[in-house]
């Protein structure tokens, strides 16, 4: 009976001393989570700004020197980004990296708040310094013959501390940055959706055919000034990714497919394949001022003579919008009525 006694005592105590080990586990755990908490720096415009330019650069070596930090640095930013956000952002490979599927959840909306924070900093620190108005307006790369323009001088005269912040980019992310209230106005190109916003349209415009000099493998190959649809088939087509389904609607109903070899998502980038010989890139008539002006001379272009394929450009402000003095008089002299 005496060992009886003793040996369940030895199991009560064994008990007790399991149950207290099992709290401190617990208590363990709660503390090692709570201190990697605090470890873990919370989601900041730092951050989300580092994140931007890594997707862009696709390399972090390459982010670091754009941003003039150290590599070490920028990983462990964005290391406490993942923390915080508690998911991985980016694939790392040999060749670079690729973003997961929360990356590419987070990158728009990393975009949008780096792009009101530039918006909002510029607003406040000119109207901190006296400076009488801003002006934030979006614009696409084939708006170089309408933005500058000579006319917008006269603004000095009525502003003449007036700050203009240009932020570039495609007709799309431009049109959403307008209706979110990111951009006061902007300059894009049709086709595009009109809803909710409104503006004036400028005179259609031709596409145009580019090729490089002397290749007449891939070029068009033609002595006249002006082509027709058909003048490009079976040519390598670089074409600009916004205008893949007006092109290939276009070339389908004339009776053939188009050869595209090259999409890419700027008129500037379209031109550079052109020129290399990759192949004959088709873009807005305006889009080759800008290589014109810079007195180019290793492309050729031929105006293409088809209705379907006419663009427009055009200033966009949201429908509901209250005009200032100096949105009004920027919008008289850009336009020019």
């Amino acid at each position: 009976m005496k060992y009886q006694t003793v040996h369940s005592s030895e199991l009560l105590f064994k008990k007790i001393i399991d149950r207290y080990i099992m709290r401190l586990n617990i208590f363990s755990k709660s503390i090692n989570h709570q201190h990697e908490r605090l470890r873990c720096i919370p989601m900041n415009l730092k951050q989300l700004r580092y994140f931007v330019t890594i997707c862009e650069e696709g390399q972090i070596t390459a982010a670091a020197k754009r941003l003039h930090i150290k590599q070490p640095l920028l990983s462990y930013e964005i290391k406490q980004l993942e923390l915080e956000l508690e998911t991985s952002l980016f694939i790392r490979g040999p060749r670079g990296i690729s973003l997961t599927d929360a990356g590419k959840v987070l990158k728009p909306y990393a975009e949008q708040i780096t792009e009101l924070s530039d918006v909002a900093k510029t607003k406040v620190k000119y109207l901190d310094k006296g400076i009488s108005g801003s002006l934030s307006i979006g614009s696409i790369s084939s708006s170089i013959n309408k933005l500058p323009n000579q006319r917008l001088l006269k603004l000095k005269k009525y502003y003449p501390n007036i700050a203009i912040n240009v932020i570039e980019g495609n007709t799309y992310k431009l049109l959403g940055y307008l209706e979110k209230g990111l951009i006061d106005l902007a300059i894009l190109r049709t086709p595009f959706s009109s809803k909710g916003v409104i503006g004036y349209y400028f005179d259609k415009e031709p596409m145009v055919a580019v090729s490089a000099k002397n290749n007449q493998k891939d070029t068009v190959g033609l002595p006249d000034k002006y082509l027709k649809i058909d003048d490009l088939s079976n040519k390598p087509l670089i074409i600009y990714r916004r205008f893949e389904e007006l092109i290939e609607n276009t070339f389908r109903n004339l009776g053939f497919n188009p050869l595209i070899v090259v999409r890419c998502d700027d008129a500037r980038t379209a031109l550079d394949w052109a020129k290399v010989g990759f192949g004959t890139a088709i873009v807005p008539k305006s889009a080759i001022l800008q290589v014109e002006n810079e007195g180019e001379k290793d492309i050729e272009f031929r105006e293409i003579k088809e209705k379907a394929l006419e663009t427009q450009l055009a200033i966009m402000w949201r429908r509901d919008d209250s005009f200032n003095p100096l949105t009004e008089n920027f919008l008289k002299m850009f336009i020019g009525k």
